[in-house]
């Protein structure tokens, strides 16, 4: 009598398991590779649109501060030229990116016409574009009520000053508020002819000391 071969069953249970086998390995290669597939996505997209996850210290935005100036324009001081006006103090220090409130009183009264349509008849460069005079706001003045004039030309800030104070009083007193930028050294000066000479822009006009100054913003 002749016998099946036993071979034949455990031949096909190895191919079985080996068909099994290549399936988990492939199968296990699919996930793996999906997997890449996600992460890179989502770290692609988080680059691409994902806010920073920290912000660095050094650029943390610092409060503007508030800074209180005071400011004269005297005459017939100790050691000035008989009749010439100045600024006093001549050199301001602001720190950058501040508020500043300036307190100017002026004991130099009296009007000096600027020309019809003068730019420097208008109040520009400060909150609001306003200043006051005596507490009283205003924003430009006519050309022949102009004594003096506080310039920044580099900083586009202008402010005419009055030449009429309180009755009885001797000087009046004009307050202004603007925003210091960037540090930098700039001249403020004086761009009414309230100096000597035929045109009034000669004498302390153009001498260091009297009708211009230095702002520094540091």
């Amino acid at each position: 009598m002749s016998q099946t071969p036993r071979t034949a069953p455990l031949k096909q249970g190895k191919q079985q398991r080996s068909s099994l086998a290549f399936v988990c390995v492939g199968l296990v290669f699919g996930i793996l590779f999906c997997a890449a597939i996600i992460s890179g996505t989502y770290f692609a997209f988080e680059r691409a649109f994902g806010s920073p996850r920290t912000t660095p210290i050094a650029h943390a935005v610092q409060p503007e501060r508030h800074i209180q100036l005071s400011l004269n324009i005297v005459i017939n001081q100790s050691g000035m030229q008989n009749d010439w006006p100045a600024y006093s103090p001549t050199n301001l220090v602001v720190p950058a990116n501040s508020i500043v409130t300036v307190t100017l009183r002026d004991y130099d009264l009296g009007d000096t016409a600027l020309p019809t349509n003068s730019p420097f008849t208008t109040v520009q460069g400060t909150v609001d574009r306003l200043a006051y005079a005596d507490g009283k706001a205003y924003s430009s003045l006519a050309p022949e009520k102009v004594a003096h004039t506080f310039t920044i030309s580099q900083l586009h800030i202008n402010v005419p000053l009055p030449g009429d104070a309180p009755k009885g009083a001797t000087s009046d007193t004009i307050t202004f508020t603007f925003h210091t930028g960037k540090a930098g050294t700039y001249t403020f000066q004086c761009f009414d002819p309230c100096g000597t000479g035929s045109s009034g822009w000669e004498g302390p006009m153009v001498t260091k000391g009297y009708m211009m100054g230095t702002l520094t913003v540091q």
